[in-house]
């Protein structure tokens, strides 16, 4: 059985070990980014705050419609069962 093959990708600059018969990545090796102005990491927690406040404020809203569809459906149900009482609720396991 043929070793893995060692191959740096141009795109990143990341070290893959690549087995010779299948083809697939078996190992991935980053190659660690170099140190930064701690101003340039500051305006990157600053805009990724503002993101993160964004993606909750849409999880809310959701969150909120969701909410309002389950009680319209619960609604529904209570409709179909008040209608007819002396029906019983579809059992999964019976083979109907």
């Amino acid at each position: 059985m043929p070793e893995a093959l060692d191959v740096t990708c141009p795109c990143c600059g990341s070290l893959l070990k690549v087995d010779a018969e299948t083809g697939s990545v078996v190992w991935l090796d980053k190659k660690k980014a170099p140190a930064q102005d701690f101003d340039d990491l500051v305006n990157r927690v600053h805009s990724q705050k503002s993101i993160l406040d964004e993606k909750f404020a849409r999880s809310v809203q959701q969150t909120r419609n969701q909410k309002d569809i389950l009680e319209k459906k619960f609604e529904e149900a209570r409709k179909r069962a008040a209608a007819d009482p002396t029906g019983r609720p579809p059992n999964p396991f019976d083979n109907e």
